[in-house]
């Protein structure tokens, strides 16, 4: 796993920003409530539907609340989380300096866990895998739209049945 620095980032999420004009119209959007819960089962499910990947892309695009490196999220004990295992992968600088995190096969347990923080914090970010341009979008807003993979029909099923994901 890497990170990737602002201008490799926002050239990725342009190329998937395009392919989602594409396909303007998502396959599936799911909505879910979300609060202070534990978003692995969903996060692994996630990336259960991807199957094995060749390469794998979190591209972080937003947050209400910022990066996490500002005043006011200092001492937020889910930021801080985010941080240290962001240290941990051998990364300092902030997210807004190296909004993109990039997988390589095998690394499926570490995609998981940025799918995690993603919904914890409430970004908007774009997921992509190779093969097959998986793409999918997470929202802020408390939304997930698949465009493109990660076995859409069966994610649903399974995100639905977690308790607090829902369609429309």
């Amino acid at each position: 796993m890497h990170f990737l620095a602002q201008d490799e980032a926002n050239f990725l999420e342009t190329k998937l920003r395009r392919q989602m004009v594409s396909q303007p119209t998502p396959k599936l959007v799911l909505y879910y409530e979300s609060g202070e819960r534990d978003y692995s089962d969903a996060a692994n499910a996630i990336t259960a539907s991807i199957g094995d990947f060749t390469e794998a892309n979190l591209h972080f695009a937003f947050c209400v609340s910022g990066d996490g490196w500002n005043e006011g999220t200092a001492t937020n004990e889910r930021w801080s989380r985010y941080r240290r295992w962001r240290g941990a992968n051998g990364e300092n600088r902030r997210l807004y300096d190296a909004p993109g995190h990039q997988f390589e096969p095998g690394e499926a347990e570490e995609l998981s866990k940025v799918i995690e923080f993603a919904l914890q914090l409430g970004w908007d970010a774009l997921v992509a895998a190779e093969p097959g341009r998986q793409l999918l979008l997470l929202s802020h807003d408390d939304r997930i739209e698949i465009y493109r993979g990660f076995e859409w029909p069966s994610l649903a099923e399974k995100l639905i049945r977690l308790g607090y994901w829902r369609r429309q």
